[in-house]
């Protein structure tokens, strides 16, 4: 138990989401704000349509399509949502309209909504908010960095430039680089990947659609896929000695098998994949359980890019986005460095210095987001400059901005590994969290919450209105 040292809490913040049958008007957007709240550390209660609203609820998320909203207790804001074509207030202290609607969410705007809902939401809550802040030790943002590998001799000979790479790294003070390898490229030349100096994560046994096997991932059965999985994961613990900690990314992003690909990721227990922009994201690029089924027949409500309200309708897996290419936004699988400048980093026609850029803008959008900047960055590219014949030094520019990143204070460094394990943690953290209020005070209790976690309050706008973040280590017990 924490008692949070804030005056002018009359009532405890409490939230609730009106949810209607799915697939019924309204339930789009009922889904997009449950699984919001959820990924931003808020706990909600979901009601459903026609039934009663439980008693102490401060902020009523309620769809436009289902008409007027449902009668409230004086102290009740109502949140309706997907209400207009842009977000606006009718003039009313107690109601908030959020125009964009869920069912016409495309990848090009799914960030833009995300920000403008959390806008809404704060102006939803005149009575405070109490959640667990996205990242640990109250970061304003965590920053995630790996790569994956093609064999030595097969462009862009990316098993060639693993040490490099991972040379670059070190040199920079940066401790969480982490790559996805084919098992096979591990098997061909395990001298190429240093031992205990890198995360090493699954892609694949043999990365179908490649050299060491040219059919694409979806002419794979689901046997042979958990065999891809399975093997690679073995290569990996028989050769070097580490595991894969349960984390995969699909061969080449080829997301047309992702649902079976998660259903066997589900049956052999991994934790994430890592295979879609944050552009594409629901969430507008924090982590998310993709669903088991898409929400409709349009390209972006494809099921590896939205989620569900209720647990049993999505995989256990999370997806961890990575963060959107400033030069291409309509990519949808992120700032990978072999597509930003229109592959001219992988070409090696750009200038290093234009893509430390990229890297650069990545990290401030993700810092005045409060994100996740996720990057992509292949050994090809975290390592050219550092074997004879290479011709431009981009590792020099990469190392230089790993430096700068590494010594930031509002930034926190994360494994992909570790920032999966910091998200599932949270987000049972957030399911044990209650709070109350004792004269005038809040008290916040958070059973056993992950080392780093701190709570996000928003004080009622009686008192202020501003946000803290208090360390629940620091609190009162």
């Amino acid at each position: 138990m924490s008692e949070i040292p804030v005056d002018g809490w009359s009532i405890p913040p409490k939230l609730a989401v009106v949810v209607p049958p799915e697939r019924e008007p309204g339930w789009a957007d009922a889904a997009l704000w449950c699984v919001l709240l959820e990924a931003w550390g808020f706990p909600a209660d979901r009601v459903a349509m026609g039934a009663p609203i439980p008693p102490g609820v401060t902020t009523l998320v309620v769809p436009g399509a289902v008409g007027e909203p449902p009668a409230t207790g004086p102290t009740t804001t109502v949140l309706v949502a997907g209400s207009s074509g842009r977000d606006s207030s009718p003039g009313s202290d107690d109601v908030v309209a959020f125009g964009p609607s869920a069912e016409d969410l495309v990848r090009a705007d799914a960030e833009d909504v995300a920000d403008a809902a959390e806008r809404a939401l704060e102006r939803a809550a005149p009575r405070g908010l109490v959640g667990l802040w996205r990242w640990p030790g109250g970061a304003a943002c965590a920053l995630v960095v790996d790569g994956d590998d093609h064999p030595s001799g097969v462009d862009p000979e990316c098993s060639r430039y693993v040490a490099p790479a991972i040379e670059t790294a070190v040199h920079a003070g940066f401790d969480a680089y982490g790559i996805f390898v084919a098992g096979a490229n591990v098997e061909a030349e395990p001298a190429s990947f240093p031992i205990g100096a890198a995360g090493y994560y699954n892609h694949s046994y043999g990365h179908p659609y490649s050299h060491w096997d040219p059919r694409p991932w979806e002419a794979l059965d689901d046997d042979e896929i958990a065999d891809e999985i399975r093997c690679c994961a073995d290569a990996l613990r028989r050769i070097l000695g580490r595991s894969d900690e349960g984390i995969f990314r699909l061969p080449h992003f080829q997301l047309e098998a992702a649902g079976r690909t998660y259903a066997v990721l589900d049956e052999l227990g991994y934790h994430a994949d890592s295979s879609i922009g944050a552009n594409a994201s629901i969430t507008g690029g924090l982590p998310f359980h993709p669903a088991l089924r898409p929400w409709s027949d349009h390209a972006a409500d494809a099921a590896y890019a939205r989620s569900h309200p209720d647990p049993l309708a999505r995989h256990a897996l999370l997806q961890l986005p990575i963060a959107t290419d400033p030069t291409d936004p309509a990519f949808r699988h992120g700032c990978c460095s072999y597509n930003t400048l229109g592959e001219g980093v992988r070409a090696r026609t750009a200038d290093p210095s234009d893509y430390e850029r990229v890297l650069d803008e990545v990290l401030a959008r993700s810092l005045a987001r409060r994100g996740l900047a996720h990057l992509f960055i292949d050994p090809p590219d975290a390592g050219y400059g550092r074997l004879p014949g290479d011709g431009v030094d981009y590792a020099g520019a990469v190392e230089r901005w790993m430096g700068r990143a590494a010594a930031m204070d509002d930034v926190a460094i994360l494994t992909t590994s570790g920032l999966a394990r910091w998200w599932l943690n949270r987000e049972a953290a957030i399911g044990r969290m209650q709070a109350r209020v004792d004269h005038g005070r809040l008290v916040v209790e958070v059973g056993e919450p992950p080392p780093g976690t701190s709570i996000a309050i928003l004080a009622p706008r009686s008192a202020g209105g501003a946000w803290t973040r208090v360390p629940a280590s620091a609190m009162a017990a």
